[in-house]
């Protein structure tokens, strides 16, 4: 009889155990890993210019796929839509900065390589090179003139990364975790048009 309460105790232990670890991974799971801060438009003359700051949290397996020398393609997508009352949103600009983030043993340094630009960046430690990524500063996105002046118009944004660029090897589950689509939810804000 004791034997039986013993193993009784133990399989619920057991199961308690197994039932926190499981709320923990998904708490875990619902932490996202990019997260907007903030975005807004500038205006240079008649030039809108984007500022944005994101906060990252890389996930661990992105950080040995970085230390094993595979590039990371990372990405923000930007669109300014006109509102319509009743019909799909007129998307007026959409824009996609590309990035790849990698590391260099030789030099013993990350590159960040702007895609759109061809420009290579040199930073001495990881953290670095993600916080030059994160933060955008007067970034050229559309001449005002072109938003008509008696038309609603809103911005969005989003970080993350870019899982269409992944290298072959990065896409296998069987060797990586195969959550690399991971991205940030848009960040919303009103754009003021000419004449507001």
């Amino acid at each position: 009889m004791r034997a039986v309460r013993t193993d009784r105790r133990f399989s619920i232990r057991m199961s308690l155990l197994l039932l926190m670890l499981a709320s923990g991974a998904s708490l875990a799971q619902d932490v996202k890993p990019f997260v907007v801060q903030r975005a807004e438009f500038s205006l240079d003359q008649s030039m809108m210019l984007l500022d944005m700051v994101v906060e990252s949290e890389i996930p661990g397996y992105i950080s040995i796929a970085l230390d094993q020398g595979f590039s990371v393609p990372i990405m923000f997508e930007v669109e300014i839509l006109a509102s319509k009352r009743y019909w799909l949103d007129d998307r007026v600009v959409s824009l996609k900065q590309q990035y790849r983030l990698n590391y260099q043993p030789m030099l013993d340094s990350y590159v960040v390589f702007d895609v759109n630009n061809s420009e290579r960046r040199y930073f001495d430690n990881r953290q670095a090179a993600v916080r030059f990524i994160e933060v955008v500063y007067n970034y050229p996105m559309l001449n005002i003139k072109n938003l008509a002046p008696n038309r609603q118009y809103y911005a969005r944004v989003r970080f993350g990364i870019d899982s269409d660029q992944l290298p072959l090897p990065l896409k296998s589950s069987s060797l990586w975790d195969n959550d690399w689509d991971l991205t940030s939810d848009w960040y919303e804000w009103d754009v003021q048009g000419p004449g507001s």
